[in-house]
Formats: structure tokens, C-alpha cells, sequence
């Protein structure tokens, strides 16, 4: 009976930025079946569980390093928004405004409702 040795981080690591490349930054794509079959062919040493398990590490990868771009960009967008906030244009300081509020995910759509409204008039589906 064969017992199955335990990788170290640095194999499990260097694995799972081969997958990342293969996933993310060749063309096209690997998918998660070819992952599966490249593994069986190149390290026949793990279940398909664990080979899953790189797949599933290669996209925290990938999560992780959007978050981190789109995080260095925060200080240069609100200094932006700052600077157009004190523009001597009221229309760019609105502008402003209503960016902010759009990022924030505050954005309210305003409709004037005209005319009078007869709720027992209206009906959902046949009646």
C-alpha cells in the first residue's frame, strides 16, 4: 500500500502559479478538465480533488491581484475627485458630486410621476 506524500507550500505554490499561467495568461485558456488532464500527465502524484485544489488557489491568485490593482488606484482617483470638487466650474463640481455618489453606489435616479394613480384600476396578469 502507497501512502501519498505531503507537498511542501513551496511545491503546492509553484503549482499553482503554473496554473495560473496556463489559466489566465495562455491562449486559449486552460480549462479546468485539461488542468485536470495536464496534472494526470505531468505529476501523477495527486487526486483530481487536489488537483482541483490548484485551480481554486490559481483564482485567489487572480482575485487577490485585481483587488491589489484597483487598490492602488483608490488615492490617485480621489485626489482627482478632491481636485474637481475645488474647479472653479459648477458644472465640474456636479459632475463631481454625482461621480462620487455613482461609486459609492448612492446613485438615485429621480422620476416625476405626473397624473393621478388608481391603484384599484390596475391588475396583474388576467383577472
Amino acid at each position: 500500500m502507497s501512502t501519498i506524500e505531503r507537498h511542501s507550500k513551496t511545491e503546492v505554490e509553484k503549482r499553482a502559479k503554473e496554473c495560473y499561467k496556463l489559466r489566465y495568461e495562455t491562449t486559449p485558456p486552460y480549462t479546468q478538465e485539461k488542468w485536470v488532464k495536464h496534472c494526470h500527465e505531468v505529476y501523477s502524484d495527486r487526486s483530481e480533488q487536489q488537483y482541483c485544489a490548484y485551480w481554486a488557489k490559481a483564482k485567489d491568485m487572480y482575485e487577490e491581484g485585481w483587488k491589489e490593482l484597483l487598490h492602488k488606484q483608490l488615492t490617485p482617483a480621489t485626489e482627482e475627485l478632491i481636485r474637481l470638487l475645488a474647479d472653479e466650474n459648477p458644472k465640474v463640481r456636479a459632475d463631481a458630486v454625482k461621480m462620487i455618489y455613482r461609486y459609492t453606489g448612492n446613485e438615485v435616479i429621480k422620476q416625476q410621476i405626473e397624473g393621478s394613480l388608481d391603484i384599484k384600476k390596475i391588475s396583474f396578469g388576467d383577472e
